[in-house]
C-alpha cells in the first residue's frame, strides 16, 4: 500500500495533467473529442476506473476542467480508488508518463520536484484556475 504522501502526490499529478488534457480533448468539438490521442488517455482512465464515485468526480471535471472543488473531488477519489485497489497505482503511473507524452506535444508542460515529507504539490494549466 502506497503511503499517504506518495498517494496524495499521484493522485494531485493525475488530475494536473487530466485537467489541460480534457481540455484539449474538446477543442474541436465534442464530436471529435474522442477521437484524438488527448481523447483517447481521457477514455482510458474513464474506463480503468472502477468506483463509480471516481467515474462521476471525473465526469465532472470533464464538465468543468478549470473548477477547482472538481479536481479535488476528483483527487480524493482518485486516493480512495487507488487504497480499494492497490494496482491502480500502477496503471496510474503509466498513465501518467503516457499523459506527460501528450501534454508535451499539446504544448503543456509541468513539472514538480518535492522532497521531505508531509509536502503537497498542486500544478494546473490554464486560466482562471484557483486553488483553495
Amino acid at each position: 500500500m502506497l503511503d499517504p504522501s506518495t498517494l496524495t502526490t499521484l493522485a494531485s499529478a493525475t488530475v494536473a495533467l487530466l485537467s489541460p488534457l480534457i481540455g484539449k480533448a474538446f477543442e474541436k468539438g465534442a464530436e471529435e473529442a474522442g477521437k484524438g490521442a488527448a481523447g483517447l488517455l481521457v477514455e482510458r482512465l474513464k474506463t480503468r476506473l472502477g468506483s463509480t464515485r471516481a467515474k462521476d468526480a471525473l465526469a465532472d471535471v470533464a464538465q468543468q476542467p478549470a473548477d477547482a472543488d472538481s479536481q479535488a473531488a476528483l483527487r480524493v477519489q482518485l486516493k480512495k480508488a487507488v487504497e480499494a485497489e492497490p494496482a491502480l497505482a500502477d496503471f496510474l503511473q503509466q498513465w501518467l508518463e503516457e499523459a506527460r507524452k501528450q501534454a508535451a506535444v499539446t504544448g503543456i508542460t509541468q513539472t514538480a520536484t518535492v522532497t521531505g515529507n508531509h509536502n503537497q504539490t498542486v500544478q494546473i494549466a490554464g486560466s482562471g484556475n484557483s486553488v483553495g
